[in-house]
């Protein structure tokens, strides 16, 4: 018994301060977020001594195409169309795998789990190359089809495993009444998956709002910059508006935790069923 409480409590304290570990960087960014530039530079100290909203009204304050808004509006529509193309690619081809049998079928699932193990970094010349010939540099457009390639296998392996979750019986009593194969899908099948849905959308989704290093590359001026590339803006080679710069990370921060918070439920659920069936 001594043991067994013993063990609890051991756990609990580890994982106390691996909370704190994860907590702390989001906790310190806040922090300076509402810092003078003196304290920034000063000792070091949780909680600022002399909070101000200088930082947030200095990032809120650009103005043109080099502007929070326009960064904004950029980021909103790059990860939902993000989204909205991988959801309809992922959900028809992980249909199409999880129900049909046909040659190949287990080495394709294989093909788009292995593209997941590659390193972005190896495909931005290829990727850049690809899109200069297709005059998508600089274009939102082409970074939306950049984001929705590496967003696609994950989401289509994803929705495979929940679709295998879901007995091929329920399709077949749906056909006998009178269905076709496309009614199945979606007036059956998709609204018995909407936790699988919801983790998939959360990914695409996050995927095309958080992204740094493609953005980057692919995209030039200032009026097509995303959220990342903008806030990272603020760094310069010389001095960092540090206050700013967090001000500004804050922001783009909190949308996503309120809306991983209030999904977090079908997140987790979506994602454990897409693990556990293969």
């Amino acid at each position: 018994m001594k043991t067994s409480r013993g063990l609890k409590i051991g756990i609990i304290i580890v994982a106390v301060i691996v909370c704190l570990f994860a907590v702390f960087p989001f906790v310190w960014m806040i922090s300076v977020s509402f810092k003078p530039p003196n304290e920034v530079y000063a000792a070091p100290t949780l909680f600022p001594k002399e909070p101000t909203l200088a930082g947030y009204r200095d990032m809120l304050a650009t103005t043109g195409a080099f502007s929070f808004t326009t960064w904004l509006k950029n980021s909103i529509l790059v990860s939902l169309c993000t989204t909205v193309f991988s959801l309809i690619i992922a959900t028809l081809g992980a249909y199409g795998i999880s129900r049909f049998r046909f040659k190949g079928r287990k080495t394709l699932s294989y093909i788009i789990l292995t593209t997941q193990v590659i390193p972005g970094a190896l495909i931005i010349v290829p990727l850049y190359i690809i899109m200069g010939n297709l005059n998508l540099v600089d274009n939102l457009f082409g970074l939306i089809l950049a984001y929705t390639t590496f967003t696609v296998p994950f989401c289509t392996w994803m929705m495979k495993g929940y679709f295998d979750s879901i007995s091929p019986t329920i399709d077949e009593a749906a056909m006998v009444d009178g269905a076709n194969r496309f009614k199945v899908f979606s007036k059956v099948v998709l609204p018995l998956s909407l936790p699988g849905l919801a983790a998939t959308t959360i990914f695409a989704f996050i995927s095309g709002w958080n992204e740094y290093v493609f953005a980057s590359v692919l995209l030039r001026s200032y009026s097509n910059w995303t959220l990342p590339i903008g806030i990272a803006s603020f760094q310069g080679q010389y001095d960092t508006n540090w206050g700013t710069l967090m001000a500004g990370a804050v922001m783009i921060t909190v949308p996503v935790v309120i809306i991983f918070w209030l999904l977090q439920k079908h997140l987790v659920a979506g994602m454990t069923a897409g693990a556990v069936k293969g």
